[in-house]
């Protein structure tokens, strides 16, 4: 199995292997969080426009995600796993529009087969890939200079028998990544250090396999079995 490690919003093509998206602060602790609330599915999109027009098609949809970290005007939810926590999602889908998470899951259609992941359920992610064994895994960091992405990455590969770093280094490299620091500091009431507490959690075998298909609307769901 060849692993690379690639960072940015355009993952390189993986026609023949697995490529996973990663996104720790916050938009794929988010979504696990939601899945593990009861939420039935998640629709990404590129643009707030996109998600209002995405629910009038879907108008049981709740609107989840941010603008330069904060939420959007508009939406019923930020990108905060927190807020979903204590949200009631059960047999609800989302509609999320991120930054940098989900405009590098819509750019990584290119593969064979799509996963999201974050450090949450990095575990439970390279259990799946180990049980299916692709030729190539291309694990994205998807924050196109942070380091909470490319630890978690690392981590992943260790699991994945590769070269990499302990899940103690990745969380407190989630800990004291810069993209962190905005939460930690009380500058904005909606950006919680909670967030920041839930995106270096790990579930363990609890988490939950998460993969992408595009047709005939990109969307999120868990994988069973």
């Amino acid at each position: 199995m060849e692993i690379k490690i690639a960072q940015g919003h355009n993952p390189p093509h993986n026609i023949n292997g697995i490529t996973v998206v990663i996104d720790v602060i916050r938009a794929f602790t988010t979504s696990h969080e939601a899945f593990v609330g009861g939420a039935s599915h998640i629709y990404p999109v590129s643009t707030a426009d996109d998600a209002f027009a995405l629910r009038q098609d879907y108008p049981q949809g709740l609107l989840v995600g941010e603008i330069e970290a904060l939420p959007i005007e508009g939406f019923d939810h930020g990108n905060s796993p927190w807020e979903i926590r204590h949200t009631d999602v059960r047999g609800r889908y989302l509609i999320m529009r991120t930054t940098n998470g989900v405009a590098a899951t819509l750019r990584a259609r290119d593969s064979r087969q799509v996963l999201v992941a974050a450090l949450i359920n990095a575990r439970a992610t390279a259990r799946y890939i180990l049980e299916k064994a692709p030729a190539t895994v291309v694990l994205v960091a998807s924050h196109p200079t942070g380091d909470e992405d490319v630890a978690c990455a690392e981590y992943i590969k260790t699991l994945l028998g590769g070269d990499g770093i302990t899940l103690e280094e990745a969380r407190d490299r989630t800990l004291n990544a810069l993209a962190a620091r905005k939460f930690l500091d009380g500058r904005h009431p909606r950006l919680r250090p909670q967030d920041i507490e839930m995106a270096a959690s790990d579930a363990g075998d609890q988490g939950l396999v998460m993969g992408v298909s595009y047709e005939p609307v990109p969307r999120i769901d868990v994988i069973h079995g």
